[in-house]
């Protein structure tokens, strides 16, 4: 069968390399020069980094998907401890009782820990934060923070981002923000993945779909060109592929700023290296800085005493993490509802399924859909829908 796949990020690369072993000729179309998507890597200086930083903490994945992923990329453990910056302040981040004793608010918070409920309340994501750290630690960590990160009050929000970020689980100790058995990071980079999954693959680069033509099943590029399939899989937002019919899905995301730092790591906290400090306060451009220097292995940086860090600075334009509210909830159903009609074509990945997604669920979400796709034309509509259910998931990224 003749698969095209927009799309050569994370989603449509594996997918591609999965159906290609399964016999399938594939054809893939890139808007970039280059693939990869939002985890391609780029480089300064000799130094790598990337618009994430995307680590692989397969928590929630099968053996089936770590060891498919170790087998198209070297990796390295590595262990991450995060901060926050606050109050003139650097502390662990999540909050905990050594957050509260730097910051001199141990008794008031004590006092909340212990009138918490057992049930956390998932109303929302305010409602969600307080009833798991208190009001006290969630108006310094969370509300700002999340106001500043997403552009709109927090009490907005589903409680499922605060679920998928694990916020709060361990408050009485300092804590890990990736509490994982494996957390590893690449030996060289992300672009040696997409290098793996892309070998003899054929890629058209530098092309963007107008429209698509689902009853005569032919893509059409911006620059006149048309190409036939017999299945079509798309990665791209499922709003933008249905041409907005039901109004554009809202996202926020964060424009990076790389530099280089003549110090081997941007902060400590008790003599640990800091891989990312998270800044709540409103009087700061920056949501995070990500030190790449504490999980890149040593002897990939090109001179010693030195790191490169990324300044991640809010923009609602930047199509990276879906709005987790019900209004957005809603327009994606009818988005899914749509694409479940087309018995030739698929939706997949972060954007295609507008879902939050780390690499390592990505996979596990592929091995899912692949199953799926020699008898797609064959299942009802409301079969098909179920599928995409099953497909997306539902992980606690």
């Amino acid at each position: 069968m003749k698969i095209i796949i927009i799309g050569t990020g994370v989603a449509g690369s594996v997918m591609a390399d999965m159906l290609t072993k399964k016999g399938h000729k594939i054809t893939l179309i890139e808007k970039d020069n280059k693939p990869g998507g939002m985890c391609k890597s780029y480089y300064k200086g000799g130094f790598t980094y990337e618009y994430g930083p995307h680590i692989l903490a397969m928590h929630n994945c099968s053996e089936k998907s770590k060891n498919y992923i170790k087998s198209k990329i070297e990796t390295v453990e590595t262990q991450l401890t995060s901060g926050s910056f606050l109050k003139k302040t650097l502390t662990y981040f999540p909050p905990s009782i050594y957050s509260a004793k730097k910051l001199k608010i141990l008794n008031v918070v004590k006092k909340e820990l212990k009138d918490l409920p057992k049930i956390p309340d998932e109303t929302d994501f305010e409602k969600y934060l307080i009833s798991k750290v208190g009001t006290t630690l969630y108006k310094l960590f969370f509300y700002s923070f999340t106001k500043k990160f997403w552009n709109i009050e927090p009490k907005k929000l589903s409680a499922d981002w605060a679920k998928m970020r694990h916020l709060g689980e361990d408050i009485k100790t300092k804590k890990m923000f990736f509490n994982n058995k494996w957390c590893s990071y690449p030996k060289k980079d992300w672009n040696e993945l997409f290098k793996n999954l892309l070998k003899n693959q054929h890629v058209l680069y530098d092309v963007e779909v107008k429209s698509v033509d689902f009853k005569n099943k032919k893509i059409h590029f911006k620059d006149g060109h048309k190409i036939e399939y017999d299945f079509l899989i798309s990665t791209i937002p499922i709003d933008k592929f249905f041409n907005f019919k039901e109004k554009k899905l809202n996202y926020t995301g964060y424009r990076i700023k790389p530099k280089i730092i003549n110090r081997k790591h941007f902060a400590k906290l008790d003599g640990i290296p800091l891989s990312m400090i998270y800044y709540p306060e409103m009087h700061t451009s920056q949501c995070r800085v990500s030190d790449y220097g504490t999980f890149q292995k040593k002897n990939n940086f090109p001179y010693n005493n030195r790191t490169i860090v990324t300044y991640e600075i809010p923009d609602n334009n930047i199509r990276l993490y879906p709005f987790l509210d019900k209004k957005n909830d809603q327009k994606f159903k009818n988005y899914l509802n749509l694409a479940a009609k087309e018995k030739s074509v698929m939706s997949f990945g972060r954007l295609g399924l507008y879902k939050y997604l780390t690499t390592d669920t990505t996979v596990e979400m592929a091995f899912r859909a692949i199953e799926y796709i020699d008898k797609w034309k064959k299942l009802d509509v409301k079969d098909r829908l179920n599928a995409y259910k099953f497909i997306r998931g539902d992980w606690n990224n």
